[in-house]
């Protein structure tokens, strides 16, 4: 009798000790595939070929059913920051290229000098816009 309840309490720990150090490990790997998968909030790149032709200082990459792309330019807005405006899904090959060669997906993508910002961070945004000069 005392065999038996010891065999039993021994595979239901043996049990439990499988079924955490499962989990464990996929909690790990997802912890570890999501930081391997952050993008960073600001990147520092040559940004010359996003103002060729183009007089602002700010421009934004966009699409129309984005709400952060709405909260970033309803900002720019309210602090009368001149941008310019791109629709990613304009179907314009430039504004695609463009877009692109920032090497990140997702938007809203705003570019101001050698800066560009990866979705929409109100604190971030008043940093570099006011680093260069236009808050």
């Amino acid at each position: 009798m005392k065999n038996t309840l010891l065999h039993k309490a021994k595979t239901l720990l043996s049990y439990i000790l499988i079924i955490s150090a499962g989990l464990g490990i996929g909690i790990g790997a997802k912890y570890g595939l999501d930081l391997y998968n952050q993008q960073p909030n600001l990147i520092s790149q040559n940004t010359n070929p996003h103002y060729k032709g183009v007089d602002s200082k700010v421009i934004i990459y966009t699409t129309q059913w984005c709400p952060y792309c709405k909260k970033a330019k309803q900002y720019l807005t309210d602090n009368s920051i001149d941008y310019i405006e791109r629709d990613i899904e304009s179907g314009s090959e430039e504004i695609n290229r463009l877009y692109k060669s920032i090497g990140y997906p997702g938007v809203p993508k705003i570019v101001i000098g050698n800066k560009i910002i990866n979705g929409f961070n109100e604190s971030l945004l008043s940093n570099v816009l006011s680093s260069q000069d236009l808050l």
